[in-house]
């Protein structure tokens, strides 16, 4: 969109009165503003997470890893998936932060990272059921 589009846009709609008595020129330099004061890292890392959380078979990874440490074997069989896919979306979960392994011997075992790990998915139960 070209800014001559956006700012016709902000201007109709502050005309409309849905923004009070400011100018257009001045709402989109508030909003400039809020977005600069954005924290870029905390963005980086929110998107992480939530690439992690945004397919059903790490979900599904996720919610075994509530009850207990697994092996990666014990992944696969649960969810019959081969290794390689199973490899990868434990890589992308690690990557995000949201799982976190351990070698023992020639074995690897994956537990979520943390306890928030655990309250997050409960939240995100909580909100699904309630229709959000």
């Amino acid at each position: 969109m070209t800014v001559s589009v956006m700012q016709d846009r902000v201007k109709r709609l502050v005309d409309s009165g849905l923004r009070g008595t400011c100018r257009p020129s001045d709402r989109i330099a508030q909003l400039e503003k809020r977005a600069g004061q954005v924290d870029g890292q905390k963005i980086r890392r929110l998107e992480q997470v939530f690439f992690g959380l945004a397919d059903k078979t790490r979900l599904m990874i996720l919610e075994l890893l509530k009850g207990e440490e697994l092996c990666s074997c014990e992944i696969m069989a649960g969810l019959e998936l081969t290794e390689p896919t199973t490899s990868h979306h434990l890589g992308i979960l690690e990557r995000s932060g949201l799982v976190a392994s351990r070698r023992d011997g020639k074995w690897v075992f994956y537990k979520l990272a943390s306890p928030q790990v655990k309250s997050l998915l409960e939240r995100g139960s909580v909100l699904v059921k309630e229709g959000v």
